[in-house]
């Protein structure tokens, strides 16, 4: 998605998971057009992981938990430009890309869980 946080739900639909997002909706497509999924079905780790996961990012939807923070950095950068000022360019390192799910998931449930705790 373009390198751009997007606030979504993730649910289950005719075999797909479907994210709706609330920005640009319209670019959501509709799983009916979508083709049913190749490959290996997940296995039963996987399956109680990601259930997991998702129990831990259950919760009521405040709007107010979130801001633009994509918007707020482009427009400091439009600001200080406009008045002359050169801003400093950052490079971003790329992440090292995980390809078994079993690991993706396991990341993913430890962050939330120390992010809870930390809470």
């Amino acid at each position: 998605m373009r390198k751009h946080p997007y606030v979504g739900a993730l649910a289950a639909e005719d075999g797909h998971l479907v994210l709706f997002t609330l920005r640009n909706a319209e670019e959501v497509l509709s799983a009916k057009d979508l083709p049913k999924p190749v490959g290996r079905a997940p296995d039963k780790k996987e399956l109680n992981m990601a259930t997991q996961l998702v129990e831990l990012l259950k919760g009521e939807f405040n709007p107010k938990d979130y801001k633009d923070e994509y918007r707020e950095r482009v427009m400091e950068f439009v600001e200080k430009k406009a008045k002359g000022h050169k801003p400093k360019l950052h490079l971003v390192k790329s992440k090292k890309r995980t390809t078994a799910l079993d690991n993706v998931l396991s990341k993913s449930i430890e962050a939330l869980k120390k992010q809870r705790q930390a809470a």
